[in-house]
């Protein structure tokens, strides 16, 4: 008779051992049978009765001990179990049930080295015998020692690849050793086997979704969504999984029923702030990501992605305050200083912004966005000296870099050195050929060397990419209306 469980997703390995029992034909056959049917019914205590009985007659029959050593190991009473299966072995030392059963008993009183033992006595009498494997399997786990283990599963599931138990705790001691794949190779047998198992479905899910396998984890959510439709760990599982998958719509549809029942899961809100900015719902992305903060007020990530929501929607203070609570928990963080030196200029405070510029170049000296963003607020300023001498050190971590090629054209522009000017403008077209604002600033330095048919092919350039822009537009006008080579308007 094999009892096996379930095992729970948890944070250690569950020993379940495979118990059988050899019948054989013990003096007193209706207290034997009586207790082989009580035990088949899971009505233990009774069996414990029966097979008492049985051995008052047959006090040294082996396979009556054994059962007796069985039933009490079902029912806890370790002690009794150890003695009932010691004296079944020394009356039949060939018995690879008891020795297996023993090897239970010894097992479960934290005898490990003697357990260890009985399973091998076990297997020296049938090698091919499925519970010694796998029960030894399930003891090596649980000593850390998952290369025998590996080998104990797998000559267990070779005799019967369709024990379930064996599949998910061998699935279980792989994802210990970090072999995710292998895992899922076994949980997903397991799956086969029992499709209508939900917790096996879940813990798949999960298992594809740290591998990265969004799409098998999105389909193994689904399944145990199918046979449980209110049950929130796949919601929040599936919708983690579409969002992944980029999916965003779906996603938020699961992760919104994921916060209902999950009320205090910080995952939930985030996760569902991340797939509503996604979609550029940023009033709903913020209240997710508020409900969030509130829940795990330490995360930094939560902060930034709250700031950067009130950011897109034009609540620049409350942003500002966002990102500063970022640079609090997390001063590491380029990406809130940078935030927040950007959230600082949206509200006119130019100086503390400039001052958070500097504050992130010098922290994080290799940052070209930092780099670029101080660039800018000194030209903003202009205060073209300095903001030349960041954007040359932008270009220096970065030679292509359009945005800072471009602006360098424009200040040589300004002092009149149209030969650099047009060399910058070019390089950042090298980059970007579609970078407008160079396309045009390159047709206003040509207009000025008097290159008048260069430079209204550069103002056209920048009508073809976007009809609608201005300053082409102004440019082309103009330039059509006179023959001017003075400078347009960039």
């Amino acid at each position: 008779m094999t009892k096996h469980s379930l095992m729970v997703w948890c944070g250690c390995l569950l020993l379940l051992t495979s118990t059988v029992i050899a019948v054989a034909q013990p003096a007193e056959q209706d207290d034997f049978h009586r207790g082989i049917s009580l035990y088949e019914q899971d009505k233990l205590t009774e069996a414990k009765v029966a097979f008492q009985a049985a051995l008052e007659v047959t006090p040294e029959d082996p396979v009556v001990l054994t059962w007796c050593g069985t039933v009490a190991l079902q029912l806890d009473e370790i002690t009794a179990a150890i003695d009932y299966l010691e004296q079944a072995i020394k009356l039949s030392p060939d018995s690879q049930v008891a020795h297996n059963n023993l090897g239970n008993a010894y097992a479960a009183a934290g005898r490990l080295e003697e357990a260890e033992s009985e399973y091998r006595a076990a297997l020296e009498i049938a090698d091919e015998y499925f519970d010694a494997h796998y029960n030894l399997a399930n003891l090596k786990a649980r000593q850390g020692d998952y290369v025998t283990a590996y080998n104990e599963y797998t000559r267990a599931l070779a005799i019967n690849p369709n024990d379930i138990d064996a599949h998910i705790n061998f699935g279980y001691a792989l994802q210990q050793t970090g072999e995710s794949a292998k895992a899922i190779r076994e949980y997903t047998a397991a799956s086969q086997i029992d499709p209508t198992n939900v917790e096996i479905l879940t813990t798949l899910g999960s298992l594809c979704l740290q591998s990265r396998q969004n799409q098998q984890a999105a389909d193994a959510y689904q399944a145990a969504l199918e046979l449980q439709p209110d049950l929130s760990a796949a919601q929040l599982g599936r919708g983690t999984a579409l969002y992944n998958l980029g999916e965003y719509g779906a996603a938020a549809n699961h992760l919104q029923q994921a916060t209902a029942a999950l009320t205090d899961s910080f995952v939930a809100f985030y996760n569902l702030g991340l797939a509503l900015a996604a979609q550029n719902k940023f009033t709903e992305a913020e209240a997710a990501y508020k409900r969030a903060s509130d829940i795990q007020p330490d995360n930094a990530n939560c902060w930034n992605n709250l700031g950067w929501a009130r950011f897109q929607q034009g609540e620049y203070t409350e942003a500002a305050q966002a990102f500063q609570q970022v640079t609090s928990l997390n001063p590491d963080s380029e990406v809130a200083h940078v935030n927040l030196a950007r959230a600082l200029s949206q509200v006119g405070q130019t100086q503390p912004a400039l001052q958070q510029w500097q504050l992130a170049t010098r922290q994080f000296p290799g940052s070209v966005v930092a780099h670029l963003g101080l660039a800018n607020a000194y030209y903003n300023q202009n205060n073209h000296n300095e903001a030349l001498a960041e954007y040359l050190r932008v270009l220096k971590l970065d030679d292509k870099n359009a945005e800072a090629h471009n602006n360098v054209g424009l200040i040589f522009l300004d002092r009149g050195n149209l030969t650099e000017a047009i060399s910058h403008f070019q390089k950042a077209l090298e980059t970007d050929p579609d970078y407008i604002y160079a396309v045009n600033n390159l047709g206003a330095a040509l207009q000025q060397q008097g290159k008048i048919q260069e430079a209204k092919a550069q103002y056209q350039r920048a009508l073809e990419i976007d009809p609608d822009y201005g300053p082409a537009k102004q440019n082309l006008e103009q330039l059509e209306g006179s023959s001017s080579t003075e400078r347009a308007p960039i």
